[in-house]
């Protein structure tokens, strides 16, 4: 079962800064994952939020800033900087596009000639790079460019209705209804997100291909001792 550090080591540090994958490679993590958004100069930045309220205590909005500007007010990330440091690392990568957006399928398309741009760099690394999304349009529009795309569900229902091979599942509708796992018709199920020991006790026993989790030292003492 693989572990990665969702938004970084992201309990300990702040989410989505080098620091915090930084960490995550040191806590034993097998991959990262980030969110992303566009930046008004059309950058990819890791970035959550819509705006930057929570993260800096002022607000703006994501789309109306630069990628220097949010890199120099919220120490951010950019996409581009993250999945060099995935290839350097040799850790796989979960790359969540967020919706709705008024830019669209926009953040897909970056995000895909991104990956594409880099491909050679990923293939020698021999890591995976997964586009994650809520959106089943976003997923669509991925999967058409043949980069793996799973879609993410929050709710029982969406995961029995759901025809994606590739899911991510929230923990507690799993726990709800653990009999998903063997009903749904996906191929890899990743499971968002998991930081008690008893969850990944829990997990541990069933088959899961990765966890999301902002412990990923724990998680890697518990699923991987």
């Amino acid at each position: 079962m693989k572990i990665f550090a969702h938004r970084g080591y992201s309990q300990k540090y702040p989410e989505m800064t080098r620091v915090a994958y930084q960490a995550a490679i040191e806590a034993g993590a097998d991959g990262f994952e980030c969110d992303v958004r566009l930046t008004k100069d059309k950058k990819v930045i890791c970035f959550h939020d819509a705006n930057t309220k929570r993260i800096t205590g002022n607000y703006k909005l994501v789309s109306r800033l630069t990628a220097q500007e949010l890199i120099n007010k919220a120490d951010a990330l950019t996409l581009e900087d993250l999945l060099g440091l995935a290839i350097d690392s040799r850790k796989d990568l979960l790359i969540e596009t967020k919706h709705p957006v008024l830019s669209g399928g926009a953040i897909e398309k970056k995000t895909i000639d991104l990956i594409n741009q880099y491909k050679d760099e990923i293939d020698r690394a021999g890591i995976e790079v997964v586009i994650i999304s809520f959106s089943y349009l976003a997923v669509r529009r991925v999967r058409r460019s043949g980069i793996t795309a799973a879609k993410v569900i929050r709710y029982g229902l969406g995961a029995l209705i759901s025809r994606s091979r590739v899911v991510a599942i929230k923990m507690s509708t799993l726990k709800r209804y653990p009999f998903l796992i063997k009903v749904i018709k996906a191929d890899r199920i990743y499971v968002w997100t998991v930081n008690s020991k008893e969850d990944l006790r829990w997990l541990k026993r069933r088959e899961i291909f990765g966890v999301i989790t902002d412990r990923p030292k724990r998680a890697s003492r518990v699923l991987k001792k």
